[in-house]
């Protein structure tokens, strides 16, 4: 079946290199593990273990594709930034993989970002400082449109897909929001298969980062 959703202009760069892996390796396994490097690079050294299990199945080439594919991402964030808007590039590419690669692990669409612009107008008031939950954060689309609102809020963020949750905490890195990540079913008295601090210390350094936490148990 045709894919139903047309890629992005900015994404099209960045598709290029990533469907290079199809010939070798699953998509979904790729896709999580190019967020897995990503998180561990953002971890500013204290997940070097995690990293090289990560890439010890990708060839020298294919871990440039990988690299090619992070610099690609970090110019949509910025352009985004300069423009003053929020973006959410990984999750609009999982949804566009989850139409060409019929895999049990690829298959999630999150809420338009029109429909989270509103409901950050709804719901969101012009106080900051706060600490806000989202208890099923997909790829944090929410917590971005909340963020673009008003800006300078908490936030803890949860979801039981550890790609949902890697995805969330990406999303909240570029954009420089301070929140918290828990890889859990929010509505159930279990520990966190693992947990993110996001940019936990920014404002002091002005440093973007990702930090494993509280690993209650293997992701």
């Amino acid at each position: 079946m045709k894919n139903s959703i047309e890629i992005p202009k900015e994404l099209k760069q960045f598709n290029s290199f990533f469907t290079q892996f199809a010939y070798r390796h699953d998509m979904a396994r790729v896709f999580d593990d190019f967020l897995t490097v990503i998180v561990c690079c953002m971890a500013h050294e204290t997940e070097e273990n995690r990293y090289f299990e990560t890439i010890a199945k990708y060839t020298k080439d294919e871990l440039n594709l990988l690299a090619k594919m992070f610099a690609e991402l970090i110019m949509i964030y910025e352009a985004a930034q300069r423009d003053e808007r929020w973006i959410d590039p990984l999750g609009t590419y999982y949804e566009y993989l989850s139409g060409n690669y019929k895999k049990s692990a690829l298959g999630q669409f999150f809420t338009p970002a029109c429909i989270c612009d509103m409901m950050a107008q709804m719901i969101i008031g012009d106080d900051w400082g706060k600490d806000i939950s989202e208890p099923c954060s997909g790829s944090g689309r929410m917590i971005l449109a909340a963020n673009h609102k008003t800006k300078g809020n908490y936030y803890v963020a949860h979801d039981i897909d550890p790609i949902c949750c890697k995805m969330t905490a990406i999303n909240l890195c570029f954009h420089e929001i301070r929140a918290e990540v828990h890889c859990k079913d929010a509505l159930g008295n279990k520990p966190s298969y693992f947990s993110l601090a996001v940019n936990y210390e920014f404002w002091k350094h002005n440093t973007k980062c990702i930090l494993y936490y509280k690993n209650e148990k293997t992701a």
